[in-house]
Order: structure tokens, then C-alpha cells, then sequence
């Protein structure tokens, strides 16, 4: 993968705008970021760049609620999806372009309906159940992006709230992703271009995220989270195109 400048800038710019509509909904700026990266850097090459940009997004985040971080579920969460993440990880590395760009559109699309299931059915998770649930997790994130709404709602059906599931919840992906990073150096689908490339995107999305939480306070949490689902569906459906033109 090799960007030239005029094209980093414009990535950039699409972080920005990535972070501003994902930050409206609360979820979704992987999956937005996905599907706008998908034709300037490929199939093959997303997931590893977000991974680096996810480390930079979820810092500044877990900054700010850090006093709110629960250790207990944090533990029980890494235990549980680590595992799977290398599995997902080699996963990924051995299946070819179009194979990755179809699991990518179909685990986006996806995303809407399970965060509304997850939503509706929400249940007390013990440490059994969560572990279970990240082992999922773990396994989805090594494949694809957008999967940060299955953490959420463990967290929360693990009894977590506010500031705690926000904390917890960006600890985790922080690890996960660093985790996830050196993985695919290691299958040789993360250089320096790519490094780069996802360090920019992150640094791009930060005043993203600040002017989403300015705009939120003017919308409905009805309109935004339908609008931010819609764009969602969208992004995925472009995605699928995309792999089978």
C-alpha cells in the first residue's frame, strides 16, 4: 500500500468525517472509516490500519474516564478474547481480497441488527458469560472492524454503565488492537506505509469526535442513532460492491 500525499490528506479528512458521524450515533466510526478506506487502500490492508488508528482514537478516550476503569471485567475480557483474536488475526491473513471485502460488508450490515437484538434481550452477565462473549468478540475483531458494539453490550449486560463501560470498554480495544497490530507486522500485512496511515487517521479523528459531541446535543437520540444506522447499512452494501465489481 502506497499513498501519496495529496491522497494521506484526503484519508484524513475522511477520518475527520468518519469520527464526526460515528460520534453523532455513539457507534459506527470503524465501520464508516471502513467502508470510505476500502477503494483508496484496498481490502487487505483496512483492518491492519485501523488497528494502529484505534490505538490512537481509543487513547484520548480512556484518558478522560480512566478513574472509571473496572479491572475485574477488564481481566475477565482480555482472558477471554486474546485467544481468539490470534485465531481471527491468522484468519485473516490467509484469506484472499474479495473473501475479506465480503465478511467486512456483511459484518457491517450485521452490526445493526445485533446492536438492536443485544439491545432488546439485555441480560445480567457473570464472569462465565462474559468471557464467552469476548472470546466472540475477540474472534470477530481479528476479521473485521465495526465490532466494538459486541464489548459494548457485554459490558453492559455485565452490569457496567456511563463512564465505566466507556473506560473499560477503550482499555480493552487499546489492547486488543495493539495486540492486533503486531499480529498482522507479523503476517506481514502491517508496514510503515500502513503504520502511518493509521496513526494519521487517528489523529485526524480526535477533533472529529469533539465536534460529534458538540452536534449530539442538537439532535434526537431517536434521529441520530437512525440516521448513523442507515449510513451504516449503506457503508456495508457499498462494501460488497466494491469486492464483487
Amino acid at each position: 500500500m502506497l499513498l501519496d500525499a495529496p491522497t494521506l490528506a484526503a484519508v484524513a479528512l475522511l477520518a475527520l468525517g468518519g469520527a464526526i458521524v460515528g460520534g453523532i450515533g455513539g457507534f459506527g466510526t470503524g465501520v464508516i472509516l471502513t467502508a470510505v478506506l476500502l477503494p483508496l487502500i484496498g481490502a487487505k490492508a483496512v483492518v491492519p490500519v485501523l488497528a494502529v488508528a484505534g490505538v490512537v482514537i481509543n487513547a484520548g478516550r480512556f484518558w478522560f474516564y480512566r478513574a472509571s476503569l473496572q479491572r475485574g471485567p477488564l481481566g475477565v475480557v482480555l482472558a477471554g478474547s486474546l485467544p481468539f483474536l490470534v485465531l481471527g488475526a491468522w484468519l485473516y491473513s490467509v484469506l484472499d481480497a474479495r473473501a475479506i471485502g465480503t465478511i467486512l460488508g456483511i459484518a457491517v450490515m450485521a452490526s445493526v441488527p445485533v446492536r438492536r437484538f443485544l439491545k432488546k434481550h439485555a441480560v445480567t452477565l457473570g464472569n462465565g458469560g462474559l468471557a464467552l462473549g469476548a472470546g466472540v468478540f475477540g474472534l470477530s475483531s481479528g476479521v473485521a472492524t465495526g465490532t466494538g458494539v459486541i464489548l459494548v453490550s457485554l459490558l453492559l449486560g455485565a452490569g457496567l454503565s456511563g463512564p465505566a463501560v466507556l473506560a473499560t470498554d477503550a482499555l480493552a480495544t487499546i489492547v486488543l488492537d495493539v495486540c492486533k497490530a503486531a499480529l498482522f507486522q507479523r503476517f506481514d500485512l502491517l508496514d510503515e506505509q500502513a503504520f502511518v496511515t493509521g496513526v494519521v487517521i487517528g489523529a485526524a479523528s480526535i477533533p472529529g469526535s469533539a465536534i460529534a459531541a458538540w452536534l449530539v446535543t442538537r439532535l434526537g437520540a431517536t434521529l441520530h442513532v437512525l440516521f448513523m444506522e442507515s449510513l451504516i447499512l449503506a457503508g456495508g452494501a457499498f462494501m460488497l460492491w466494491h469486492s464483487w465489481r
